[in-house]
């Protein structure tokens, strides 16, 4: 007598073995940060600093950021802090060693950055206000000669007149020299900041 098989069914359970179904949970966040309402320290300064770039204020706008990266990452890092804390270092090493060498790189780049200026202020102090004080003394010398030998060269009164007309000439060439020395000066400590 023959028996008759039963077609083999693929998905079918297994009668003879009784499977434990474990319920796998999700893993609950440890921290949730609510990001509604939350400020950003970049942003609340994000206009200030395209006025400065449109302005071509570049020095000014680069510090603004670092200081403003700077204050993200040190309102950042407690947060790092207490998710490695919660999780006794099982996350957030990497991430909270990450933003403090960004922290590192940011102060090493503001202090070069301050350090380039007073290098540039140095330079104006030795090298290009000294420059512009001879300029003025050889002016002011040469005016001094130009009036000795006018004096012998023409009567008092011409003289007197002469004199006079140069007050104006004087006044406006120190004027300009004063307005180029604080220009220089300015673009010396800005050239050498960047």
């Amino acid at each position: 007598m023959a028996t008759k098989l039963k077609p083999l069914q693929l998905n079918a359970p297994d009668p003879v073995k009784k499977r434990k179904t474990e319920v796998v949970k999700k893993p609950t966040r440890i921290s949730k940060l609510n990001t509604k309402g939350m400020r950003s320290i970049v942003g609340d300064s994000a206009d200030a600093i395209q006025q400065l770039l449109e302005d071509n204020n570049n020095e000014s706008a680069s510090s603004l950021i670092q200081k403003r990266l700077m204050q993200t990452l040190i309102d950042v890092i407690p947060h790092a802090e207490h998710t490695i804390r919660s999780t006794k270092g099982a996350r957030g090493v990497y991430q909270l060693n990450s933003l403090i060498t960004s922290l590192r790189e940011l102060m090493i780049d503001l202090q070069s950055t301050r350090d380039k200026g007073a290098l540039g202020a140095e330079l104006v102090e030795r090298v290009i206000r000294p420059a512009f004080l001879d300029i003025g003394m050889e002016l002011v010398q040469a005016d001094a000669r130009l009036d000795s030998e006018l004096k012998d060269l023409v009567d008092a009164a011409t003289y007197r007149r002469i004199k006079d007309a140069k007050k104006g000439y004087l006044t406006t060439m120190a004027s300009v020299i004063q307005s180029k020395y604080g220009e220089v000066k300015s673009q010396a400590i800005t050239f050498l900041q960047t």
